[in-house]
């Protein structure tokens, strides 16, 4: 089991009075360094709707990756001017909480940012496919089993 972290901030909407919860659920996520000295630490978005995981341009300069090809990355905005240029790619990481729990090393797909405009996100693709995701949003608790 790897706990997961509950991030949540009030929205305020235009013309409401209603401040609803704006919640990202987030996990601990290191990446495997190029240099051999261990693993490049984040904390990373757990994105139920992106299939595959993003990872912004610092953080991709000192990882170990192989890269594949390049793409152009869309997502609520379809219009070609939109689209962050990426490098798809595959590196190996691990998802790990506060208490030391691990995923184990997993090798994933991913899309390189070359931008540091986009937040570590963590995709289905090849990580969050292994795991159950459990959410009690009313007792502040999440985890991956």
């Amino acid at each position: 089991m790897i706990e997961l972290i509950i991030d949540s901030t009030p929205l305020q909407i235009p013309g409401s009075k209603r401040k609803p919860d704006f919640v990202r659920i987030k996990c601990l996520i290191g990446f495997k360094k190029k240099d051999g000295s261990g693993y490049s630490l984040a904390e990373g978005i757990i994105d139920t709707g992106a299939y595959i995981s993003v990872i912004p341009k610092g953080l991709s300069d000192i990882i170990e990756k192989e890269i594949m090809g390049r793409d152009r990355m869309k997502g609520l905005n379809l219009r070609d001017e939109c689209a962050i240029p990426v490098d798809v790619g595959k590196t190996i990481c691990v998802l790990f909480d506060k208490s030391g729990n691990t995923s184990g090393d997993a090798e994933i797909f991913c899309y390189f940012a070359n931008s540091n405009e986009v937040p570590v996100i963590i995709g289905f693709a090849d990580i969050m496919t292994k795991f159950k995701i459990n959410i009690d949003y009313p007792n502040r608790k999440a985890f991956l089993d």
